[in-house]
């Protein structure tokens, strides 16, 4: 009992050092906004939470389903996020040794696995402006790095759903913040 308690608190902290953490982000010089480009190409869905962005596979997991939109309309563009694909034949993996292999793995970035995507709804500037955090979980790596997405809207009012608000938005930021202990 103890032991979940003390669980509890840790995450209740985490999540309080995490909201002032993007809030320091949101009102630094780090913060520059920009219009960038929805992904272009058709983007694949397997099941409820799985997407093929062309050589992407991103898994998204314990994510309220309202805030699916952002993946399947593109908004949320892995390759500026994260970088082109790079990957290696397996020939080429087979000529290395095994710390070049383990670098390798760490960092490849073909098969994402994002967690924990939420809006950050005091951070909202206005209604045209939606603020998001979520982990991703690199391989090799036990802990996720967490970072900070803007969305933006133009024709958003207070009425607007969120799911309305995908439709016409763009990413306007994106920050990759500290990693998550």
């Amino acid at each position: 009992m103890k032991t979940a308690l003390t669980i509890i608190l840790l995450l209740f902290v985490s999540h309080l050092y995490s909201q002032d953490l993007a809030a320091t982000i949101f009102k630094s010089e780090k913060y520059q906004k920009k219009q960038y480009e929805r992904y272009a190409k058709t983007i694949g869905v397997l099941g409820d939470s799985a997407y093929i962005f062309g050589d992407k596979y991103v898994k998204v997991s314990s994510t309220d389903q309202k805030y699916l939109g952002a993946f399947k309309l593109g908004i949320f563009n892995p390759d500026l996020i994260f970088g082109p694909t790079f990957t290696r034949s397996k020939a080429d993996l087979d000529t290395l040794n095994e710390d070049q292999k383990f670098f390798y793995n760490l960092t490849r970035n073909d098969s994402l696995s994002i967690c924990c995507f939420r809006e950050l709804e005091a951070l909202n500037p206005n209604e045209q402006t939606k603020r998001f955090k979520f982990w991703h979980f690199s391989i090799g790596f036990a802990n996720p790095t967490e970072y900070y997405i803007e969305f933006y809207n133009a024709s958003a009012t207070k009425a607007t759903t969120i799911e309305d608000f995908f439709v016409n938005a763009k990413m306007t930021f994106y920050y990759r913040g500290t990693i998550i202990i």
